[in-house]
């Protein structure tokens, strides 16, 4: 007796649907990264995200994600009912898991297109700390006070001589060890100016190269600019840091530099708000280390920079001859 057997299978459901409308979203957010970067440079932005290094990197990226973006949209509308690749990692299964997963995705994105972009201030140079010195203690201390000091006591009795030998007398700035040579040129190339000019540029540098040479640069004529920071351990009503912040690849590595301002009166300027500093280099001591201060002879209000960061220069005295030959 044949006994014919029958096995019911149950046919596939359908992933058509499945497949499709992850592709679409993952289209939509890549594309939408890509339009995203082209309105950051096109606005003139991306100086608030990316160091110049890294925004010439980033910007080959929006051609390749459009490029991805239309292969994704094209498998969504018209591709087959079949995975694409064999990498085990499947879209999320359920509305709710779906919908949590790429909105941790689209949110930051969203809010990159809603929320301003703003440099950032005052706190988070408190969060990270304002370093208001420069090189080391130790290494300041090996400098031997400039010829222009070295004045006896019959040369005060004698002032048209002391003057005298004290202009002509040539300050030396010896670089206490091999890798700070470059501070020592650019504190030649500083020393001769009637004012020292703090360029963006070369802002660090320039602070750092004060510091370190500090007595050799008392009572020199400097100005340069920055927003006002404040923090409990200083005197408000005299005293203010301006700050920049020195930004090697992003924000998230940014680290606040400032040098301390005496000015009687400080309390009046807003915190955080864009001044320029016309003063005289002085010294300060600030948490028992020796730093520079500069004594603020004229305050103007300026608008933020177009690029308010400052970044590091490979070589600081190339960049200053630059500079002086624009």
């Amino acid at each position: 007796m044949n006994h014919t057997v029958y096995t019911i299978t149950k046919s596939p459901v359908p992933r058509s649907h499945f497949i499709q409308w992850h592709n679409l979203i993952r289209a939509g957010w890549i594309g939408g990264l890509a339009v995203y970067i082209i309105h950051l440079n096109s606005s003139d932005s991306l100086h608030y995200y990316l160091a110049p290094t890294m925004q010439k990197l980033l910007l080959c990226c929006p051609v390749p994600f459009l490029f991805i973006a239309v292969i994704m949209a094209w498998h969504g509308l018209f591709g087959r009912n079949e995975v694409h690749c064999d990498c085990e990692h499947p879209p999320p299964s359920g509305l709710l898991r779906s919908s949590l997963v790429y909105s941790l995705i689209a949110i930051p994105l969203l809010l990159g297109f809603l929320l301003p972009d703003r440099a950032l201030g005052s706190s988070m140079a408190s969060q990270k700390g304002m370093s208001l010195t420069y090189a080391p203690p130790e290494i300041r201390r090996k400098e031997p006070l400039p010829e222009t000091v070295k004045l006896n006591v019959q040369d005060l009795t004698q002032p048209s001589t002391a003057v005298q030998s004290a202009s002509s007398a040539k300050v030396q700035f010896v670089p206490p060890d091999e890798y700070s040579r470059e501070f020592a040129e650019l504190a030649e190339k500083l020393y001769a100016e009637q004012v020292i000019r703090v360029y963006p540029e070369i802002f660090s540098e320039t602070l750092g190269t004060i510091d370190m040479f500090q007595r050799q640069f008392a009572g020199k004529d400097i100005s340069l600019s920055g927003f006002v920071y404040r923090d409990k351990s200083m005197d408000h009503e005299s005293h203010f840091a301006l700050g920049r912040f020195l930004v090697m690849c992003c924000p998230a590595d940014a680290a606040p530099f400032g040098v301390m301002v005496h000015i009687p009166e400080a309390n009046n300027l807003p915190t955080d708000s864009w001044v320029q500093i016309d003063g005289t280099i002085g010294s300060a001591q600030v948490d028992g280390k020796d730093t520079i201060e500069i004594r603020a002879t004229k305050v103007t209000p300026v608008s933020e920079p177009s690029t308010p960061y400052i970044y590091t220069s490979a070589d600081s005295v190339m960049a200053y001859e630059q500079i002086k030959n624009q």
